[in-house]
């Protein structure tokens, strides 16, 4: 996620130069053929073509509209993850008690209590960030908004077990990767580790119950992101949009060579930049919607998980009482991830 209110020129530039260069030679080789070679029949009245833009930028906004809602619903959802961790933090905090023990714990275990499942769900999230940021099959290709964030050692994405070691034990890192959804398990777990506590009196049935709620309530909303994961923004969608937007691009220079044409002769070379400036700007807005309907690609459209993990971190363990907290993730390069 950008954190300025431009976005800088050397992040534009590997989107843009290939285009702007293939459109300034494109348009170029039509006015040269058009003025030294005599192809008159060149140029076409401008009104079909900018029928076919006014229907392109239409078509285009619908699937730049449709690629935010994607985008806005992810970051949502991670917002409502952030409030249930602290939910769930006060709850194991303030729940988990020896009001109905039959073998009161001292205040040390009660605390190695709360830390552990606390930990247990920082581990959880950061399996939830690390599965998401997988890539699919149908963005195994190049994208230079992925190798952006590559050229960045900060950014590069370390394996789940490494990830998860801040917070469990070996045995435990070793058990939650060999299972095909380690997040999934870790809920799990955490469900186990409430029914032994209500079991052994530290913990009430209507507790129990309510902190079991919480999970479902992750539950719910790791599922609304691997909906978001899975599922690609509809195919028919997004390659129609792209040919439609390469269409325009190509009869475009043919329509204002007959616009060009009626003020002067030299005027037909005015062509190539107002080409390549109408051009450009709907190549970025195709860009800009493809870059943006995938937000857990590890990009620089992503969601700003690891700063929403990390500042869950931050809070759940200041609940705990530590004093050597982490630092918040600061953005890098104007980026945050």
């Amino acid at each position: 996620m950008f954190t300025t209110k431009r976005v800088p020129f050397a992040i534009v530039f590997p989107f843009a130069w290939r285009s702007v260069l293939s459109f300034i030679v494109y348009s170029s080789v039509i006015c040269t053929l058009y003025s030294f070679a005599g192809l008159k029949n060149l140029a076409i009245p401008f009104v079909p073509v900018a029928t076919i833009g006014t229907a392109v930028a239409f078509y285009v906004g619908f699937k730049n509209n449709s690629s935010y809602d994607r985008l806005w619903e992810a970051r949502r959802i991670w917002g409502s993850i952030t409030n249930a961790s602290r939910s769930w933090g006060i709850m194991v905090l303030d729940y988990i008690t020896n009001l109905d023990a039959a073998d009161p714990l001292p205040a040390e275990g009660l605390q190695q209590i709360h830390k552990k499942l606390i930990y247990q769900h920082l581990a959880y999230i950061t399996a939830v960030r690390v599965q998401l940021r997988q890539k699919p099959v149908w963005e195994l290709h190049h994208d230079p908004a992925h190798e952006a964030i590559e050229r960045i050692k900060e950014f590069r994405q370390c394996s789940l077990d490494k990830e998860l070691s801040r917070f469990l034990s070996v045995e435990e890192v070793e058990e939650a990767i060999r299972h095909p959804n380690p997040a999934t398990m870790l809920l799990r777990k955490q469900s186990a580790s409430l029914r032994e506590l209500r079991q052994n009196g530290y913990l009430s049935d209507f507790y129990h119950v309510d902190l079991e709620r919480m999970l479902v309530e992750f539950y719910n909303q790791q599922g609304a992101c691997e909906r978001i994961k899975s599922f690609p923004f509809p195919r028919q969608y997004a390659f129609f949009s792209y040919l439609f937007v390469w269409l325009f691009i190509f009869v475009l220079p043919y329509g204002l060579l007959s616009e060009m044409a009626k003020v002067s002769g030299w005027h037909v070379w005015l062509t190539v930049p107002f080409y390549t400036i109408i051009a450009w700007v709907f190549n970025t807005m195709e860009i800009v919607g493809d870059t943006s309907e995938n937000p857990f690609e590890n990009s620089i459209n992503d969601v700003p998980m690891t700063a929403i993990c990390r500042n869950i971190e931050i809070d759940l363990r200041d609940m705990l009482g530590e004093a050597e907290l982490p630092k918040r993730v600061q953005a890098i390069n104007n980026i945050l991830m």
